[in-house]
């Protein structure tokens, strides 16, 4: 009788500590998935789920994600997880003189809080797509091992440890259901090495009903009726509401909101979703439903240009992902761009593009699947669209277009959000992908029209753009050649109405005639006069040190009321506003021609920071060389390898009757 129950606890699913390599809390497996940001988590779970749907065919992918609160006992497994999880702990301690390492305490920590607590939040995330058998969830749990073919957007068993750190208990389930009605279930936990009677157990448990002794087919899974009803409830729901019955389950027990206090959930995922995958919701091949309180949301292609549009004043990318301003634009291209066909040695490459009225730099990105990879494709670099008319391109490739889908999806980082082609392609690949994006290039040339600088009328601002130190070593400045960014006229900033000896500066144009008054109850960063010609302007940046610049400006003619601003690089586009004070550096240190600059040629904010320098008249006939030391704004963070970016901004000043700019 004892022998039966062994044998039937033997086969029971729980989660399974295997043998093992000694490994801590923060593995490096791990800790190269940790990355909480919301955009990196839901693109991993929006690429499979998108992937899977087209491999069972269908028009549009649904992806649910909901928000629930239960007993944490109900979590599969949680017994094993917290006997492991208390072994683990103190094993830990043993290595380094009886003490966790710093590293590791937060960790633990959280985990120690998740299991104090007698309720649990969980984060499930269900689909309609092909679903799971053993060959896939085989791979899902695989380290390195992909289970797509060359057609997918992401890569299975490659990226899902990028969804680990938003669980507390580092532990996610997974079920699946085919259209047959056949469904599987496990689960991944990740702790620490351990000892469990005598034998030394791995970080990794596994919810399965045991090990096998094959390498590549190392787990019995459990099937229909053994799948844990905390799983098993959402293929049946996935049954009962989606034909023909098929899909995902992803459940995120532990669930932290990706540690963003205050944001609403369905912000972070309506954002990264719209964000990421603007492409496939403009085709309809897309939806994200959303349920949490009983509250019900859906983001599709009726309303992506509204849910981009409340995101249209985030312009910088955030750790490698799109911006809200920059994916609006882009939908904009698909909407109403040209369709051009580009012929290449690996494949045909489909792109559209448009004129940017606004202004603007122009800049090519890249969408494989629907999905947003990168605004930075090999040999479509922005400073060789200088001489075109501003412009935007978006690359869009499928499955169906072959080997340069192929190689494309080869040389994305695990994070699908750039290429690394010197990484991860062979020579002769690298060589094709190179000879491929020429021949976008040579299509751009032909389409997008030339500018004419001869007809250039400058309204605002000239910015000619540094690109600074880069990791392939310095890349050379757009020297004598700018872009024109036209905008409307905004109300002036407290530093447009003072200079640094307290003057007026220049008046609201809305009270012209009416003293110069300022609407105080009205923000804005400054109106600046119109020139009626254009002005040949030459910048070459020269970075000396990390916080250090060299600048000659050249101009090719008389100026007036000049003002010199230097102000990051922020890839900025129509939707944007580039030139607002917070985007400019602050200045010390300024030396003209080898000599200090005195206080009264520096335009100050009202905390008497230098924001930039007043030269008055500019000579043509000379050459004036501008050094200085900066500090970023205090509302900006750059890591001390990335390479800082400057653009020099030449700001055509109204001359006012209190103060004379100095020459």
């Amino acid at each position: 009788m004892s022998r039966t129950k062994k044998q039937t606890n033997k086969s029971q699913s729980d989660l399974r500590f295997g043998p093992g390599d000694p490994s801590g809390f923060t593995a490096a497996g791990v800790a190269g998935f940790n990355d909480l940001n919301p955009a990196a988590v839901v693109r991993e779970l929006l690429q499979n789920s998108l992937d899977a749907a087209r491999e069972a065919n269908r028009v549009c992918a649904i992806i649910r994600f909901e928000i629930e609160k239960h007993p944490i006992n109900l979590v599969p497994g949680i017994d094993t997880y917290r006997s492991a999880f208390e072994r683990a702990v103190i094993d830990q301690k043993k290595i380094p003189r009886g003490k966790l390492p710093d590293h590791a305490t937060g960790v633990v920590g959280a985990m120690s809080d998740c299991l104090a607590s007698s309720e649990c939040t969980t984060l499930f995330v269900l689909d309609n797509g092909i679903g799971l058998d053993k060959s896939r969830m085989g791979g899902i749990l695989a380290d390195g091992l992909s289970i797509k073919g060359s057609e997918g957007t992401g890569a299975v068993g490659n990226g899902h440890l990028t969804v680990m750190p938003a669980s507390d208990l580092r532990y996610v389930l997974y079920g699946g259901r085919t259209k047959q009605g056949n469904m599987i279930g496990s689960g991944h936990a990740i702790l620490a090495s351990h000892k469990q009677n005598g034998i030394c157990r791995s970080k990794d448990g596994f919810y399965i009903q045991a090990f096998t002794k094959d390498l590549f087919n190392r787990y019995i899974f459990p099937r229909n009726h053994e799948v844990p009803v905390f799983v098993r409830r959402k293929l049946e729901w996935i049954a009962n509401e989606w034909e023909p019955g098929s899909g995902t389950v992803v459940a995120v027990p532990g669930f932290n909101w990706f540690r963003e206090e205050g944001e609403p959930l369905w912000d972070m995922v309506s954002k990264a979703a719209a964000c990421n995958f603007f492409a496939a919701f403009a085709e309809g091949e897309l939806r994200v439903e959303f349920r949490e309180n009983g509250d019900e949301k859906v983001l599709d292609k009726s309303n992506i240009a509204a849910t981009l549009e409340k995101w249209s004043t985030e312009r910088n990318k955030r750790r490698g992902f799109p911006a809200g301003s920059g994916a609006l634009v882009a939908l904009e291209t698909i909407k109403s761009g040209e369709n051009v066909l580009v012929d290449t040695d690996i494949g045909r490459i489909s792109m559209r593009w448009r004129l940017l009225p606004q202004g603007g730099p122009s800049r090519v990105e890249l969408c494989r699947n629907g999905m947003w990879i990168t605004d930075n494709p090999p040999k479509l670099k922005g400073n060789r669209f200088a001489d075109f008319k501003p412009f935007h391109c978006l690359i869009l490739l499928g499955a169906s277009d072959g080997e340069v889908h192929r190689i494309v999806r080869k040389a994305e980082g695990p994070l699908h959000n750039h290429l690394e082609a010197k990484k991860w392609l062979s020579k002769e690949e690298k060589t094709a992908l190179d000879r491929a994006m020429e021949a976008v290039f040579s299509k751009i040339k032909e389409v997008v029209p030339p500018q004419d600088y001869e007809q250039f009328q400058i309204e605002d601002v000239l910015a000619i753009t540094s690109h600074g130190v880069s990791s392939g070593g310095r890349r050379p400045g757009l020297v004598g050649q700018f872009q024109e960014m036209r905008r409307p006229p905004r109300f002036p900033s407290i530093l447009d109405q003072q200079d640094s000896e307290g003057g007026a500066g220049p008046a609201d144009p809305e009270n012209e005639g009416q003293g110069g008054g300022i609407n105080k109850n009205r923000r804005g960063r400054g109106t600046f006069r119109r020139s009626g010609h254009a002005i040949r302007f030459s910048a070459l940046p020269i970075p000396t040190d990390k916080r250090s610049y060299r600048v000659d400006l050249v101009p090719g003619e008389k100026t007036g009321g000049s003002e010199v601003r230097f102000a990051l690089d922020e890839s900025v586009d129509e939707s944007c506003d580039p030139f607002g004070s917070e985007a400019f550096v602050r200045l010390k240190n300024v030396k003209i021609d080898g000599r200090p600059v005195p206080e009264k040629m520096l335009a100050l904010n009202e905390e008497g920071q230098a924001l930039g320098v007043r030269f008055g008249a500019l000579d043509p006939e000379k050459m004036a060389r501008i050094e200085f030391d900066y500090e970023l704004p205090t509302d900006i963070e750059l890591a001390d390898d990335v390479p800082v970016v400057l653009k020099t901004q030449l700001i055509r000043r109204a001359p006012n009757s209190k103060n004379q700019e100095v020459s």
